[in-house]
């Protein structure tokens, strides 16, 4: 009656609230203060925080006021959430119909699309080990290949779905090739309907990769009409067949992988085979983990593919083989998940097959089948996707673009610049050519370390803020080729500061103004002439060359042999290269960690192998090294890095890295080259091309490789250079990233190799017609996706996202930062650049939301290298268009700190705006010494300034009184004071 709904027992037991809970409403709290046997203060506690939850107020501090008790702020980390499940998609947009294509619910080919205008039909599907795990088990010279039956059960399909009944004609071209990660875009084409007759056609790419070339795997012709079933079923349905011989099958599949065939249990389905005349006979069956799936088939490829195996039970060493073409494929009935095969000649390289069910009832049939030996050196595997070479695209010449204003630095470089006003657009460094017969090594040391000083000196220069320094190179100059690295490195860690011209051009000293106003006008950061022409470097795929037989009597020499990348090496050559003479050398040889293990390993596999300590840039101990020994091949692959911006360099980094890698290259160029040398491979790496920022000095030492290997091509000698993305677990580079840096690589789009990948792309790049070889692998999606846009190399690869039209940066609008925070109050400024920082902060770093970025913590704590700072202040200069600098994370060295190093760029303070405000007097002044009287324009302007001044004169005018009097009031001193401040000030 009276409205009461919370009710407190204070008793010593719970006896009247459980009495009340029978007579009151479900509304009402009934809550015990104490419990017989129970603990007094623990009942006490949870009786008030019941009280507490349900809505009763609690004098807390109180209660706690003997205990000493204190409040404390709970961890926000123990509460913090993020959800990471997949989000469902949207009706109508994740399923075939709802994007406007039939599903066709087969596995390979899930969706059709008619082409009203031909009739005929485009199908696609999607392929992969993991959507399709049976494919993984179909492995030849270890690549996972779409096996050559399932073409013909997509085929099968295509043709069912447009009216043709039997696969008249199909060639296969190229290999599938089944990546390990990801999937293949799969589309089959078939064409308009002519007398009966359809073509169809088989593509493939990388589905993940838009813009990767779509490969043709197959083609052929489909058939409306069934033909004559020419093929004989009736020895099928009696088994096993009369008068044929069993044919013992034991040892088929492990004499198979000795052919480079690795079927897995899938593929070793053929439980019996018969033999009569020429005539075969044979059973095959799927294994009970894909039995379920055959109803979906026509003929599972899996089926078809081992019951095929009887041609392969008297095959040859090195002789595996593959079906090539097909000819008179007709399905008779779906879904068995057992085979019947009655194999015949039906010419002199090919067969005519039978197909029936475990009845002995018609399946399939197949009028002529011919085979084909296929090699290692046909399934490119990774090489196909991930080898690229440097073409130099044209650039043709803006016909609008203003040339640029010039200067060239002479020898007394910057300081020569010092009373030039205004700064010229472009200021020129060339590059002396080299002296005949100067020491390379050491021309090649003081260049790079000369050029990084001005470099360095361009940067710490605020004159030079708005202008671009172009450091010209010549192309058949090999102490040219380390710089080009050091500037790629310069121009990534500060985009808009530097260009290289490379020129082929010898001995001509002319400035090419036009390739510069070029190079300014398309955005491009480099630029080559050739013959004249101004064109820009571009990756580009490269064709994988053929096999390379290393010498078996001679030695092979590894540079860097005892490291992880040297050792992985040195067994891939003794286990698929049949070397049987190993010199491994390093600095500390034989006393290296696992030095002797891996002697050892080698050792057992059937090598004669030598450990020697030899610092490969000493030239005499090296010649002395080579003295003592045979040496046929070379593999340079030592090498160290030593990482940090440009500013942060100096002669002892550039030392440090340019000997193991640039020196010791050219000793073993000078020292070889007179020998019979059959492979000379210099491991590059691409931090010369792509992502060399915060490794300048890394980038030129292996662009000084690059620029060798093309040295010794001109002059007949053999030589390769490998110039590869990170690996991720050789060493190297890869020591020094952990996780994070892995994950930020994959994300820009360069995701780091295995060391699978990277011995196939060795495997690659020799006996190619490239000198120099780009070996990563290249996600286009993400390179795409970049903030920073599609670096310059790459755009002949991936095409740039097209911009939205309002497409801000984390926390950013469409209008200028500066104009954003102008009407701002001061706190929503700090807020606003804070969440802009945090948001480009978790992108860097991988974070799943702003809010995980804590604003006060130190970047170096959260991980933060150069690589990362360099990302960070490229994202932030893009967003808020400041000229950043890249050791902004280590000057402003938290979240908080850099907000409000932003904020005072972005808000100029009042000494700013009177700086800003004199200087548009002065420009006003100038412009009117120089304005001509035409038609009464001096008046107007006239009246327009006394306007003006009046109104200054208003607003300001209190404030002139004011200071007119304490000048009349001051003495000499005071007054001279008083200017002298005041002019300090401005």
């Amino acid at each position: 009656a009276l409205g009461v709904r919370t009710l407190l027992e204070v008793g010593p037991d719970a006896t009247l609230t459980a009495m009340a809970r029978g007579c009151v409403g479900d509304d009402t709290v009934t809550v015990p203060a104490l419990r017989r046997a129970g603990d007094e203060e623990r009942d006490l506690v949870t009786a008030l925080a019941h009280l507490h939850a349900t809505g009763t107020p609690v004098d807390w501090p109180t209660f706690f006021a003997a205990h000493g008790a204190r409040r404390t702020d709970l961890p926000t980390y123990a509460f913090r959430r993020d959800r990471l499940w997949l989000e469902a998609a949207a009706a109508g947009t994740g399923d075939a119909a709802g994007l406007g294509q039939t599903p066709t619910g087969h596995p390979l080919l899930t969706t059709l699309t008619d082409l009203p205008d031909s009739g005929g039909a485009v199908l696609t599907g999607r392929l992969s080990v993991s959507a399709q795990p049976w494919l993984a088990h179909h492995a030849v010279h270890g690549t996972v290949l779409l096996p050559g039956t399932a073409f013909v059960e997509m085929a099968l399909q295509a043709g069912e779905r447009t009216g043709c009944d039997t696969v008249d004609e199909l060639t296969l071209h190229a290999p599938l090739v089944l990546p390990e990660q990801g999937a293949m875009a799969v589309q089959v084409s078939v064409g308009a309907d002519e007398d009966g007759r359809r073509a169809l056609t088989v593509w493939s790419r990388r589905a993940d990769t838009p813009d990767a070339p779509w490969t043709r795997n197959a083609d052929g012709v489909l058939t409306a009409a069934e033909p004559a079933d020419d093929v004989p079923h009736d020895d099928l349905t009696v088994w096993p067949p009369r008068d044929a011989e069993p044919v013992d099958l034991d040892g088929l599949y492990p004499n198979l992988a000795r052919t480079g065939y690795g079927y897995g249990e899938v593929f070793q389905g053929l439980r019996a085979m018969w033999r009569r005349g020429d005539e075969l006979f044979a059973e095959a069956a799927l294994p009970d983990g894909v039995r379920a799936t055959a109803g979906v088939f026509g003929v599972h490829p899996a089926l078809l593919d081992a019951v095929l195996h009887v041609n392969l039970v008297d095959l040859g060493d090195g002789q595996a083989v593959l079906p090539f073409t097909w000819g008179g494929v007709t399905l008779h009935a779906a879904g068995t998940p057992v085979l019947r095969l009655h194999l015949t000649k039906s010419g002199p390289e090919s067969v005519a097959l039978a197909l029936a069910d475990a009845t002995g009832a018609p399946v399939a049939s197949v009028r002529t089948l011919v085979a084909r030996p296929v090699s290692a050196d046909q399934l490119a595997g990774e090489a196909e996707e991930s080898l690229f070479r440097v073409d130099l695209a044209p650039l043709p010449a803006p016909a609008s673009a203003p040339a640029p204003s010039v200067a060239v630095l002479d020898g007394n470089g910057l300081d020569a610049l010092a009373e030039a006003d205004p700064v010229p657009d472009v200021v020129v460094l060339p590059v002396p050519p080299a002296p005949d017969g100067a020491d390379v090594p050491a021309l090649v040391r003081d260049r790079v370390v000369a050029t990084l000083a001005t470099l360095r000196d361009w940067l710490a220069d605020e004159r030079f803020a708005g202008s671009r320094l172009a450091v010209l190179t010549r192309a058949d100059d090999l102490t040219h080729a380390p710089l080009s690295g050091l500037v790629r490195a310069a121009i990534a860690e500060n985009p808009g500061r530097f260009l290289l011209v490379d020129t082929d051009a010898d001995g001509d000293d002319t400035v090419p103004v036009t390739a510069l106003a070029a190079a300014l006008a398309a955005g491009e950061p480099e630029v080559a002439l050739r013959d004249g022409q101004i064109r820009v470097p571009r990756l580009a795929r490269a064709k994988p060359g053929g096999p390379v037989h290393w010498d078996p009597d001679g030695t092979v020499l590894i540079t860097g042999g005892t490291g992880g990348l040297g050792g992985l090496i040195a067994r891939h050559l003794v286990t698929g290269h049949g070397v049987r003479r190993l010199l491994l050398v390093s600095r500390r040889g034989a006393d290296a960690p696992g030095a002797a293990d891996l002697r050892d390993e080698l050792t057992a596999l059937g090598a004669e192998v030598t450990v020697a300590r030899c610092d490969a840039a000493d030239r005499a101990a090296l010649a002395d090294l080579l003295d003592a020994h045979d040496v046929r091949g070379v593999v340079h692959a030592a090498g160290t890095v030593h990482n940090g911006l440009l500013a942060s360099l100096g002669p002892e980094e550039v030392e440090r890295v340019l000997r193991p890698k640039a020196d010791a290259a050219w000793h073993l160029h000078e020292l070889t080259r007179d020998r019979d040398i059959s492979a000379f491979v210099l491991l590059s790496s691409t931090a010369g091309l792509l992502a060399g920022a915060g490794q300048a000095n890394y980038a030129a030492a292996n662009t000084f490789l690059d620029g060798l290997a093309a040295h010794r091509r001109a002059t007949g000698l053999p030589a390769v250079s490998v110039a590869y993305g990170l690996w991720s677990e050789a060493g190297g580079l890869a020591e020094q990233m952990d996780d994070a840096d892995l994950e930020r690589m994959r994300r820009i789009g360069l995701p780091a190799l295995t060391a699978a990948q990277g011995l196939e792309l060795l495997d690659a790049s020799l006996g190619g017609q490239d000198g120099v070889v780009y070996a990563t692998r290249l996600d286009a999606a993400a390179v795409r996706a970049r903030p920073d846009g599609v670096p310059a190399p790459l755009r002949g690869l991936v095409r740039p996202a097209r911009r939205a039209a309002a497409a801000p940066a984390p926390g950013a609008g469409t209008a200028s930062w500066r104009e954003r925070l102008a009407p701002l109050p001061d706190a929503d400024r700090d807020r606003a650049l804070l969440d802009l920082v945090r948001g480009h902060v978790a992108a860097v770093l991988g974070h799943a939301s702003p809010e995980s970025v804590e604003p006060s913590r130190a970047f170096q704590e959260m991980g933060f290298d150069s690589l990362a700072a360099v990302e960070l202040r490229n994202l932030l200069a893009a967003a808020t268009g400041l000229n950043l600098p890249a050791t902004l994370v280590f000057d402003q060295p938290s979240p908080v700190a850099l907000a409000a190093y932003l904020k005072t760029a972005l808000i100029p303070g009042p000494a700013d705006l009177a700086r800003s405000a004199l200087a548009e007097v002065d420009r006003l002044e100038a412009a009117l010494t120089a304005l001509p009287d035409q038609d009464g324009s001096h008046a107007r302007v006239t009246a327009r300034l006394e306007a003006l001044l009046r109104t200054w004169q208003d607003t300001h005018g209190r404030h002139a009184a004011v200071a007119q009097a304490d000048i009349a009031a001051s003495t000499d001193e005071e007054l001279f004071a008083r200017i002298d401040n005041e002019l300090g000030a401005l």
